[in-house]
């Protein structure tokens, strides 16, 4: 910022006619060099990004001013008026501990809400205030920003009092801290959010760890149970050839079960930190579907497909959506050992704000009493027939990962479970 633009700067601030909570027109120095220094201040208080920093270079500007000759720039607490903070200029004497502001003339400043000297004002300066300097003048231009009030007390050197420069340099400094605590407030909310925003997404994560950690840790228990049962029979137990060989086909798929399901919990993981992409909706079911064929013919399956006429995209990563659809579907076919019907729906649902994609899997399968709807999704919660308990809580864990959500109802003679996932193309 150049000189030119902080003048201009205090110039919109002043022209507001805002001065800690009045409508005051606050009048400018006649001369260049009041001009100049308010210029200079301005200058330095658009570097601060915090309250301490503002208040630091205040004081800075007031000790190089040649109208003043020592004092404070304080923050008070809004209610008690104790000093909260405050920084000297000229050598000030240091600020007795737990200051109250209340009954001096600092006080009564911020309680007028407008720039008072010694001679003008009715309220007599308290002890501490006297001392900062014994025949001189004193003047008190409060100010406000952000949540905090405060104020800035100067003495005078001799003739100043009477100097309207001098009165009009100090209520510009005040308009111009105020403002920049103004900013230091919005700059130290903005932080905070982003703060939290980080948090969240921190926690998140987290959860998500933890849940595909549980969602792994019961995929690979039963096959490395069946490993070490056919170890222990090939190490303890007389076997011919067939059976040997037949353990140790057993024990290796079991243990290609075990890789191929660390590698893709590992893949889920990993992919959450990546960009995602426009994905068809349809084509991610009908090739889950696809993938489930076999056991939806063996078991009999009554299924039916009620897709949306439009185009449903989602934003998201293809493979972990089927993987999800996929394992919902064997949900609803463990639920139905003796056959039964199994509904697939789409549809878009919107208001002014947002775009949804639903997908509803609709089975006549085992019902899951109401009280345990919710713990469906836990690693260890509830199983629907001959489930193994995973499908669930990993569709669950990527549905999340997709900014969607996953519920379970009831409806007539139906267990639904609705996946819901933000669309990307608006109807």
């Amino acid at each position: 910022m150049t000189q030119r633009d902080a003048t201009s700067f205090v110039r919109s601030e002043q022209s507001t006619g805002l001065h800690n909570g009045h409508r005051n027109r606050i009048a400018l120095p006649q001369h260049a060099q009041g001009l100049a220094w308010i210029a200079q201040t301005g200058l330095a208080l658009t570097q601060c990004r915090t309250a301490v920093d503002a208040l630091g270079a205040m004081a800075a500007q007031l000790d190089a001013a040649p109208f003043l000759l020592r004092g404070y720039v304080i923050l008070a607490e809004d209610n008690t008026l104790y000093v909260r903070r405050a920084a000297s200029f000229g050598r000030a004497p240091a600020l007795p501990v737990a200051l109250s502001l209340s009954g001096s003339l600092c006080g009564a400043a911020i309680a007028q809400g407008c720039a008072i000297t010694s001679s003008t004002s009715e309220v007599v300066p308290a002890s501490w205030e006297r001392t900062l300097a014994t025949d001189a003048a004193l003047i008190c231009a409060p100010f406000a920003g952000g949540e905090a009030k405060g104020v800035i007390f100067a003495a005078l050197p001799d003739g100043a009092i009477n100097d309207t420069d001098v009165v009009a340099c100090l209520n510009a400094a005040a308009t111009l801290i105020g403002a920049t605590l103004n900013r230091a407030a919005e700059c130290e909310a903005q932080l905070q959010q982003r703060m939290r925003q980080i948090d969240q997404a921190h926690a998140e994560r987290l959860a998500l760890v933890g849940r595909l950690t549980a969602a792994l840790a019961h995929e690979i228990n039963n096959p490395l149970q069946a490993i070490a049962n056919t170890l222990y029979l090939l190490q303890h137990r007389p076997l011919n050839d067939e059976k040997r060989q037949r353990y140790l086909t057993m024990a290796q798929q079991e243990t290609e079960h075990v890789i191929a399901s660390v590698r893709r919990i590992l893949d889920l993981y990993r992919s959450s930190g990546q960009e995602k992409r426009p994905v068809a909706l349809h084509r991610v079911l009908d090739q889950a579907l696809q993938q489930a064929d076999d056991i939806l013919r063996e078991r009999a399956i009554d299924l039916r497909r009620e897709f949306a006429p439009d185009d449903l995209r989602v934003p998201g990563f293809a493979s972990h959506l089927r993987y999800a659809c996929y394992n919902l579907i064997l949900n609803a076919v463990y639920a139905m050992p003796r056959g039964g019907r199994l509904t697939i729906r789409t549809y878009r649902q919107s208001d002014d704000t947002t775009h949804l994609a639903v997908t509803e899997f609709a089975d006549t399968g085992v019902f899951i009493e109401e009280s345990d709807l919710n713990r469906l999704f836990d690693p260890d919660g509830p199983v629907r027939g001959e489930a193994n308990g995973i499908e669930l809580p990993l569709s669950y864990s990527i549905v999340e990962q997709h900014n969607g959500t996953l519920t379970a109802h009831h409806s007539g003679d139906e267990m639904v479970f609705r996946m819901l996932l933000p669309a990307v193309n608006n109807p």
